[in-house]
């Protein structure tokens, strides 16, 4: 008689996940190299930056202290990609997962006094889906979604389902299937107008397995989704689809242009040193990922190292802060030791934000957060029910 095999303990899952984060966070930590202006500009702003990277499964707060002088904090969260804040807290993805982190408030953590920390609550595993921008609170049809995710794999944007891997609701209309993780369009930004989800972009118009790599150069798409209509066509794998001040912005990424779109029309509005994906604004700036190209023939047959060449202007990983109504670049973060990001947010009103992630366990048996004003006891809740 054969024996039976044992399943290993739950516990003895969750240390071998601890286990492998901080192996990933003994490694070697990359190198951020704010510009002089950079920390007077976030104390000036009010707040602070998220931004990610799935190539170092990163993802970052930047802050500045009262002197100035920025700070950073980093935590291993898998190969991180979309980020979106909301009233009550921050959603995190990677490449296959979607996790909660609530804003518990403030906390002094060691010697760390924190405007507010934020908490993984709840985690959604989707498999191989290759999450791109998410949306949090969203309209879209009638219907209200907690959160929406571009499922790039899937050539849809999606909403979370406790049940299955997603729920589409949403694909091109030139797409005749989404059975197959098989990234036929390379649907990767999408962006909201008043509360609705609005807008998309996309690499290439194609409806075979990867097909969109064959027209990456010309072949990007503005979608305005709420009424099935282009926008704009002809871009360079275009990213990140942001509406502000009665404007749609997008990256232009194959062409290293931040811009915006006006009857059809791409305006560009200046040249990244880098490949730009990955943006949000607030005021008069524009917060800019840029990341190398890559070696890979993902990164050939694109103009932008043509452009970069022309310009003799050298590749950089960070990010951009840029005036969007005079087109300069005033402050800057540059990260050695990384190649690519992803995403980036800013937190208004937080200047110190913190989290513990998922390695330090510690701070999960000790921090903790009760409903206000509502019972929080068990006789208590009983009695209000009855």
């Amino acid at each position: 008689m054969e024996a039976i095999a044992t399943v290993s303990p739950l516990h003895a899952i969750h240390e071998a996940g601890v286990a492998a984060i901080r192996t990933e966070e003994a490694k070697e930590k990359p190198v951020l190299l704010p510009s002089a202006g950079m920390g007077e500009w976030l104390r000036q702003m009010g707040g602070s930056l998220a931004f990610s990277t799935y190539q170092s499964n990163r993802l970052f707060f930047v802050m500045a202290d009262d002197a100035s002088q920025v700070l950073a904090q980093e935590r291993i969260v898998g190969p991180a990609m979309g980020l979106a804040l909301d009233s009550a807290g921050l959603w995190v993805s990677n490449q296959t997962q979607v996790w909660r982190f609530a804003n518990i408030g403030p906390h002094t953590v060691g010697e760390f006094n924190a405007d507010a920390v934020f908490m993984p609550r709840k985690g959604y595993l989707l498999g191989p889906c290759d999450v791109h921008d998410i949306l949090p609170g969203v309209m879209f049809r009638g219907q209200y979604h907690e959160l929406l995710f571009v499922n790039t794999h899937f050539n849809c944007i999606a909403s979370l389902d406790d049940n299955y891997n997603f729920q589409p609701v949403w694909q091109p209309d030139f797409i005749t299937s989404i059975r197959r993780p098989d990234d036929r369009c390379h649907l990767n930004g999408m962006g909201s107008r008043d509360g609705i989800l609005t807008f998309a972009t996309l690499c290439g118009r194609r409806d075979t397995p990867l097909g969109w790599k064959e027209i990456k150069a010309n072949g990007g798409v503005v979608l305005d989704i709420h009424q099935n209509r282009v926008l704009c066509e002809g871009l360079s794998m275009p990213h990140s689809p942001r509406w502000h001040q009665d404007r749609l912005w997008v990256l232009n990424s194959g062409m290293g242009e931040l811009g915006f779109v006006h009857k059809g029309v791409f305006n560009s509005l200046c040249l990244c040193p880098g490949f730009p994906r990955g943006l949000c604004l607030v005021d008069n700036y524009a917060i800019v990922c840029v990341s190398k190209v890559r070696t890979t023939s993902l990164g050939q047959n694109i103009p932008l190292l043509e452009r970069l060449a022309a310009k003799n202007l050298r590749q950089m990983c960070g990010l951009l802060v840029i005036d969007i109504h005079t087109s300069k670049l005033l402050h800057w973060l540059t990260i050695k030791g990384i190649q690519e990001l992803f995403d980036v947010e800013f937190m208004p009103g937080i200047r110190s934000p913190f989290t513990p992630g998922f390695s330090l366990d510690a701070l999960h048996k000790t921090l903790f957060h009760f409903p206000e004003n509502e019972p929080f006891s068990i006789a208590e809740t009983a009695k209000k029910a009855s």
